[in-house]
């Protein structure tokens, strides 16, 4: 593929990365993280300078850094800030989910975030965009970013209308009735890239160039690709060379996000869903597209939120404290010390993975569970809010999450629910399909691998030969699925999309990231 050929599609490429660690991450942990992901990206983008893109950084890691030894990190991002390399996203600086919780909740953590992150980034953190947690949208949050003046949002591309492959990406998305644009992850190709089904920028380039929508003439279209910043280097091993491929290559138009809407002059409203990044086209068609963090069939999550509310709300009935400070808990507020270790851990504990963890489907861990429930517990002990009531109240929450939590464990429950999850991609594409489907797509596989044979492309030829075993031995859905995207960078696949359609189920159930 020639260079001009690909860049006159004029094609504008933004990659965002979002990074993020809990307040109370294992020391090891975090040290593995740092040293596998975050200082090899750090150091590339100090040493290429050419090398752009976006991320969101919420303020508790900032803190982290610091308070753990990794200052050098703080210093990269205010060397990139000042370069112009980088732009930062704002956030929530516990990274809660804010869907969920008040408004007087959500303004607060924007405005912790903005405020840490100011202190340790400098004057040039001026965030123009907005990310919410788990890439959550809901018009709650628009109404917030939009008041505290931020320009753009960022969501799946589910959350235009709650299917996928229906949203264009040659206009800006303005939100209906606000000035907020909103820009949409490509699920497609972040789940490729996250999953390491592609490691090299001569196989991933033409993935780019099929997904992208050809809009007629000249006008510019954009592909957004958005992930876990940790993804590279600590998750997937090696593959933040490809990250850093990607950000150098002369076949790719590169920009951050906010100057995005600088190139592309349509505008188009749209009136977008609730969901997350992880939201599936059953979750919202089903009215539950915030399922993995409340889903109102379980237990454990009920008896979570439960806690959660009390919580908040003995911390906002603290005596001393006007209606607006409620609502916006500004942090230069002066509370009582007892008061402010109690609004600390309020902060602290609206972190989204304990609720996360609870979800078993499949994601478990008693662990995660017992921390953020003891938090949650701890904020109505120790705030002067609190009555006696409320205490004896919040104590038995705690004891019966956690009474829950084993149960499931010791009767299996939590393994059944995780099976009946991932019952319906058991099924093997050579039940699922004709003979002659089955039969056509192994002869492909079959002709790929010869190809790259007698092309000296040894790597190819053995994901070719893999994959015809992997269907053979009735392997599950998803190594289908991944089979068919590959195969789709690599030859003209229109004749066999008929077998696509039948994974028209799995489109609509399949989460919105590749499981790690």
């Amino acid at each position: 593929m020639e260079k001009s050929e690909f860049r006159n599609l004029n094609l504008l490429f933004s990659i965002f990365l979002h990074i993020y660690q809990p307040e109370d991450q294992v020391d090891e942990v975090l040290d593995r993280i740092v040293n596998e992901s975050y200082r090899p990206i750090f150091r590339f983008l100090i040493a290429n300078s050419n090398a752009k893109l976006t991320f969101n950084i919420n303020a508790v890691l900032t803190e982290l850094w610091d308070k753990k030894g990794y200052s050098d990190l703080i210093d990269n991002v205010r060397v990139l800030l000042e370069r112009g390399q980088i732009e930062l996203t704002e956030s929530a600086k516990y990274h809660a989910f804010l869907p969920l919780i008040p408004k007087s909740e959500i303004l607060r953590q924007i405005r912790l975030n903005h405020e840490t992150n100011k202190f340790y980034f400098g004057p040039k953190y001026q965030p123009q965009g907005f990310f919410s947690p788990e890439m959550s949208y809901s018009a709650k949050i628009t109404s917030v970013v939009g008041e505290l003046g931020y320009k753009y949002i960022l969501a799946d591309e589910i959350a235009y209308n709650g299917k996928l492959d229906q949203a264009k990406f040659d206009a800006i998305y303005k939100i209906k009735g606000t000035d907020i644009d909103i820009y949409l992850r490509h699920k497609n190709l972040s789940n490729l890239i996250m999953g390491a089904n592609v490691r090299s920028i001569a196989e991933i380039v033409p993935v780019i160039k099929k997904y992208s929508h050809r809009p007629k003439g000249d006008s510019p279209n954009y592909i957004l690709a958005a992930m876990d910043g940790e993804t590279f280097g600590h998750h997937r091993p090696g593959l933040e060379n490809l990250l850093f491929d990607l950000l150098l290559s002369p076949d790719l138009q590169i920009k951050q996000i906010e100057h995005i809407g600088q190139i592309i002059h349509r505008v188009e409203e749209i009136m977008p869903v609730d969901c997350t990044w992880a939201s599936s086209e059953k979750q919202i068609a089903e009215g539950t597209p915030f399922s993995l963090w409340f889903d109102p069939d379980n237990t454990i999550h009920a008896l979570q939120w439960e806690l959660t509310q009390l919580a908040i709300s003995v911390v906002q009935n603290t005596t001393n404290l006007t209606n607006e400070e409620k609502m916006g808990y500004y942090p230069d507020v002066v509370v009582p010390p007892i008061e402010a270790t109690a609004r600390k851990l309020l902060d602290s504990a609206l972190h989204s993975c304990h609720y996360w963890w609870a979800s078993a489907k499949p994601w478990w861990s008693l662990e995660m569970i017992e921390q953020g429930a003891y938090k949650l517990w701890q904020v109505v002990e120790t705030s002067n809010g609190s009555t006696v009531k409320d205490k004896e109240q919040a104590l038995a929450l705690y004891q019966r999450i956690l009474a829950t939590a084993f149960s499931w464990q010791r009767t299996g429950f939590v393994r059944k629910l995780a099976k009946y999850e991932g019952s319906w991609r058991k099924i093997p594409f050579k039940d699922r399909g004709k003979q002659g489907e089955y039969q056509a797509l192994l002869d492909l596989l079959k002709k790929q691998e010869d190809i790259s044979s007698k092309k000296g492309e040894y790597e190819q030829a053995i994901r070719w030969r893999d994959a015809q075993y992997k269907l053979k031995n009735n392997l599950d859905v998803y190594d289908a699925v991944h089979i068919i995207d590959q195969l789709r960078s690599f030859v003209d696949f229109r004749e066999f999309d008929d077998l696509v359609k039948k994974y028209a189920g799995y489109k609509s159930i399949s989460p919105g990231q590749p499981e790690k």
